[in-house]
């Protein structure tokens, strides 16, 4: 029995002293595993959101800086151009722990180079951004990275001159802008009271000479903020103001339709099965359709013709339906009744045109078919951009011969004459657009009209 004791002793004892060998090996590495972490030596990533090459007067840049260990310590940001060193942004994190996340692991950031401010000049420019992390190597600094890219800093407009222009409008009328940029600048055109009309080439001119065909809206009353602009890669706009004489408009006010009973019970099917929103009696329903359908067809029409080819597929004057008589005109505000009460008022955007039922509608000039559907109170609907941002409109046809894309040629059938959409009867609306503002047809028809205000200045 005693031996056996002595025997457990024996064994506990060397158990001890093997326990008391091993201690230093495993407190050294936990002190070489603690030295690992504390001493990592992988720098923090920093990257651009975007490429930087080219500076205006402002621009917003952004930033991302990641370190997966111990975290980002302070983050610098500066512009540097020869002696001048222009500091963005400073910041420094305070150690939260040890080993692991002591600082933040990711950072995004958005500065924004002003140069005028920062006092730096046209030319070559540094952008130097520079990361370090909480690790105790580099004697104790921690880990630097340094990502530095150059960009060119350009803060001067281009030159915009006016050269000629059309000098008398009428609401609803059209006219030609002729302007000199002094560099190639990928943003120009003519502001006229807001609404941007885009510029095109003009080779017979000359190189850096462009035009912008215009049109003014039915109601505008008078110009309050009219001018030429180019606005370069770097973000600067150079503007050319310039003056136009408004003429007053001649439309027919106050032109009464009335709505019967047998013409809702008619068309509101037809609307109903696009428009599921419509409720109330046919009343409401119509003046549902009148107006506020009326206002979701222009936004689909604006946005068809927010693009136009910069090249002219037109030649000359535009074609009116052959053997047609004209029913309505451009600019009528009409007044809507029903029983004898006013329950709307709208203003006619385009020219009425009846000829013999289901007549042959041909494009009014040369161009491609941006759109050939169904689009609410103008019906089955062809639209044609003729280039330089001209385009027209076939509206309330019966039938649609071409579709999206095709390149037609003054005179070929786009389809024929119909009473979709809010007509009464068979006719064609005939409407007229410069960069998606409606104008009036009879300009465009006219020969005469054409070579003064918009060929002769080309």
């Amino acid at each position: 029995m005693n031996l056996k004791v002595g025997g457990k002793k024996e064994r506990k004892q060397s158990n001890l002293l093997f326990a008391l060998k091993l201690l230093p090996v495993f407190a050294l590495a936990v002190g070489v595993g603690a030295g690992i972490l504390l001493y990592e030596r992988e720098k923090p990533l920093v990257s651009l959101t975007e490429k930087l090459t080219l500076v205006g007067k402002s621009q917003d840049l952004g930033l991302r800086v990641v370190d997966e260990k111990s975290g980002i310590r302070r983050l610098e940001v500066a512009l540097v151009q020869n002696d001048n060193r222009v500091p963005l942004l400073v910041k420094d994190f305070p150690r939260q722990g040890y080993f692991f996340h002591a600082g933040p692991n990711h950072l995004e950031e958005t500065v924004t180079i002003k140069p005028g401010a920062a006092g730096l000049i046209d030319g070559p420019v540094n952008l130097v951004i520079s990361a370090r992390d909480f690790s105790f190597w580099n004697w104790l600094a921690g880990n630097e990275s340094v990502l530095e890219t150059s960009f060119i800093l350009d803060t001067r407009p281009p030159e915009v001159a006016l050269v000629d222009s059309t000098r008398y409008l009428r609401p609803g009328g059209s006219g030609m802008v002729v302007y000199r940029v002094g560099e190639m600048t990928e943003h120009h055109g003519v502001m006229v009271n807001g609404f941007f009309h885009p510029g095109f080439p003009l080779p017979k001119r000359g190189e850096g000479f462009y035009g912008a065909i215009i049109g003014l809206p039915y109601d505008l009353v008078k110009f309050e903020d009219v001018y030429a602009t180019a606005t370069d890669r770097a973000g600067n706009e150079g503007r050319a103001n310039f003056g136009m004489i408004l003429r007053k408009a001649d439309f027919r006010m106050d032109r009464r339709i009335d709505v019967p009973d047998a013409f809702l019970e008619l068309k509101l099917p037809e609307f109903r099965n696009h428009y599921t929103e419509m409720t109330g009696d046919n009343l409401k329903q119509y003046v549902f359709v009148n107006s506020e359908v009326r206002k979701l067809n222009y936004q689909r029409i604006l946005e068809v013709c927010r693009v136009s080819a910069p090249e002219a597929y037109w030649s000359g004057h535009f074609g009116r339906m052959a053997r047609s008589s004209r029913q309505a005109g451009f600019g009528d505000h009409r007044v809507y009744y029903y029983h004898d009460q006013e329950v709307d008022r709208q203003v006619h955007l385009g020219i009425d045109l009846a000829s013999v039922r289901h007549a042959e509608v041909d494009a009014a000039n040369g161009g491609v078919v941006v759109f050939a559907e169904y689009l609410g109170i103008y019906g089955n609907t062809v639209i044609v951009d003729h280039g330089q941002g001209i385009f027209s409109l076939y509206s309330h046809l019966s039938q649609i011969t071409v579709a999206r894309d095709a390149v037609v040629k003054k005179g070929d059938v786009l389809g024929l004459t119909g009473s979709t959409g809010m007509a009464g009867g068979d006719h064609l609306h005939f409407s007229m657009l410069v960069n998606g503002i409606f104008v009036n047809p009879q300009e465009w028809w006219d020969q005469g009209w054409l070579d003064v205000n918009v060929l002769n200045h080309m």
